[in-house]
């Protein structure tokens, strides 16, 4: 099957993001946008994702009739979480169901929205402020530098950076905007491209209006 005969028949059926999350492991933010045409191409293993999902409902003739549809919500999903403390919680649970939903001008196209936790970017992000994040899907080929991103590592760690050319080719410079009197507790970093698991765009910020 196709994208386009893949949208369709779940259509037909009736199934929701979040059933499709629930039983595949993609986010649901992520079924949402291709299920709505907003997003690009899929990748060839979440179109398998997908297709084998609707082969098993056809086994189990699993339909719109027995399935629980929850309430349409209007917004971008919110976490009340702590980018740098509890945000694997939710990458790694696609269960996860948001606190709330924001319906604000300044998050919409953002994936999900979080809470920034810290001190070294306060010149633009206040500790406690919420902070809208979109997945930056090729990162490794391509993204700009000089704007506000947050980074995941493979040991875990969450930092809100700015992020500018590295001293090396297999690095990045992370910069942090601390006020002055914390400027000194912040110098720039360098961190190696391949301890890096995923980056997201921080698109806005709560403390803009």
């Amino acid at each position: 099957m196709d994208l386009k005969d893949i949208i369709n028949e779940i259509k037909k059926r009736g199934f929701t993001g979040y059933k499709i999350a629930e039983s595949t492991g993609l986010t649901q933010v992520g079924v949402d946008k291709i299920l709505n045409g907003t997003s690009k191409t899929p990748q060839k293993k979440t179109l398998k994702l997908l297709e084998d999902f609707l082969n098993k409902s056809y086994a189990s003739g699993e339909d719109i009739n027995i399935i629980e549809i929850p309430k349409p919500q209007q917004g971008v999903p919110y976490y009340d979480v702590d980018f740098t403390a509890s945000f694997l919680e939710v990458t790694n649970n696609q269960a996860t169901q948001p606190d709330s939903y924001i319906d604000h001008p300044f998050f919409r196209g953002c994936d999900c929205v979080v809470r920034n936790s810290g001190q070294s970017m306060a010149k633009l992000i206040s500790h406690g402020d919420a902070i809208g994040l979109v997945k930056i899907n090729n990162w490794m080929e391509f993204f700009p530098f000089g704007e506000v991103y947050a980074i995941v590592t493979d040991d875990g760690f969450r930092m809100v950076k700015i992020i500018t050319e590295g001293k090396t080719d297999d690095t990045y410079t992370l910069v942090s905007k601390p006020t002055e009197s914390k400027k000194e507790d912040f110098p720039p970093q360098q961190i190696k491209k391949s301890s890096i698991s995923a980056i997201f765009r921080v698109q806005a910020s709560s403390h803009l209006f």
